[in-house]
């Protein structure tokens, strides 16, 4: 089985790159939001600040792709688990990593305005501990510089995607611009794949989840 991981803070058009492999590439397992996601968002999240477990990381990884074993392929878009692959998978030459990522502050506005109109971000960010690394429950109602705060999340999770998974024999790091202004899904996945999918920039001009 070959693996493509989506890395992210979250907010860089990574629902929209599921939406579009789903579609395109249905022989293929797509997820953006897998099983245990909100737990496994926490757990990462407290594994940077006490220390990595590459043994947590297999387990939960296992029960994932386990869900799955007569799959050719796996490919996972979702934000809430990007800290949670075990090195094994870094490691592995039929895995590739990908990190896509947006300007801090526009990541920090983005973040800040979903916080505020979706009910469910609204209670992860305020009532969740460790929902995000230094951003304590009730910050995001209370404190006038939340955006700030974002602003760090960004630049802690971007240091740490680079540093754990440049590793990787496949890495690439793109920005969402990038992303959806030229070629560069239709080629990696074709490529790595072996796929022959078509992505239009009418597929790519779409916008989800705002």
């Amino acid at each position: 089985m070959k693996k493509i991981f989506f890395v992210s803070t979250g907010r860089c058009g990574t629902r929209r790159i599921y939406e579009i492999l789903k579609e395109k590439c249905p022989g293929t397992v797509v997820r953006h939001q897998m099983p245990c996601s909100r737990l496994a968002n926490i757990v990462g999240n407290l594994m940077y600040i006490f220390g990595q477990s590459d043994r947590i990381k297999k387990i939960f990884c296992n029960i994932i792709l386990a869900r799955h074993p007569h799959k050719k392929h796996f490919i996972s878009c979702d934000p809430l688990t990007a800290m949670m692959i075990p090195y094994q998978e870094i490691l592995n030459p039929n895995t590739m990593v990908i990190h896509v990522y947006r300007p801090k502050n526009t990541f920090a506005d983005s973040f800040f305005r979903r916080s505020r109109t979706r009910v469910k971000s609204l209670i992860a960010h305020n009532f969740i501990p460790f929902w995000q690394i230094g951003v304590w429950p009730l910050e995001n109602i209370l404190n006038k510089n939340i955006k700030n705060k974002y602003i760090r999340v960004h630049e802690l999770k971007y240091d740490f995607f680079q540093k754990q998974y440049s590793k990787n024999p496949n890495f690439k790091q793109i920005t969402m611009e990038e992303v959806f202004k030229s070629d560069f899904l239709e080629k990696t996945i074709n490529l790595f794949l072996n796929q022959n999918l078509s992505i239009s920039n009418k597929d790519l001009a779409i916008i989800s989840n705002h």
